[in-house]
């Protein structure tokens, strides 16, 4: 038994059923995290056929990633960069976006994405993503798609750590929603012992 395993598994779960739940119809919906990374992987594609049916735009958003998807595969910019965001960065202005890149599983054509870098300020990029089904359906959009998701990244204004303001809002409603418990005492009325990482996050 793989107990990190079924953990990430069921919260992959709990979250693709939370957000088709309560994830109206015809609306643009804005995912922070990645459309393809390991256990997710078949939960975010079928939760994006879904999202899909109820004529929603599913937009995943990154904001720090270690991935290589672009400098790996172009001869000219490989081995000169850390990493995509290394590489955006430095290529790009801020208030600009790279163009679209496809990335293609070679094993299963369900696990694959379109995604670009945008730079919004003189700080790290976003990557946005999109799954090719989300891309087709929408593509005569997309450029409005982007100048959205570039006003709502300066709306939210901050210049060192720019993201989308409804991500930030979410962000804040989830820390405060954490500090009306008390994690250090629930978790020892359960039994639990807490790691070394848990003490530091919840004071413990």
């Amino acid at each position: 038994m793989d107990t990190d395993l079924d953990s990430r598994r069921d919260y992959s779960k709990d979250r693709t059923d939370f957000i088709l739940g309560t994830t109206p119809e015809n609306c643009v919906l804005f995912i922070d995290g990645p459309l393809i990374g390991g256990v997710n992987n078949p939960y975010n594609v079928r939760m994006n056929d879904a999202l899909l049916q109820k004529n929603v735009i599913p937009i995943f958003i990154v904001k720090n990633s270690n991935s290589n998807m672009v400098t790996d595969n172009i001869p000219r910019l490989k081995g000169k960069f850390n990493s995509d965001l290394h590489w955006a960065y430095t290529f790009q202005k801020a208030g600009t976006r790279t163009n679209f890149f496809k990335y293609e599983d070679s094993y299963n054509d369900e696990f694959s994405k379109i995604f670009c870098y945008l730079k919004t300020f003189d700080v790290s990029p976003q990557r946005i993503e999109f799954h090719p089904k989300t891309y087709a359906k929408y593509r005569d959009g997309m450029n409005e798609m982007m100048d959205l998701i570039y006003y709502l990244t300066l709306v939210q204004g901050n210049l060192k750590n720019p993201q989308l303001r409804s991500i930030a809002i979410a962000e804040k409603f989830a820390r405060e929603t954490l500090d009306l418990f008390d994690m250090s005492n629930l978790m020892k009325s359960l039994g639990l012992v807490p790691t070394m990482n848990q003490e530091r996050g919840f004071g413990g």
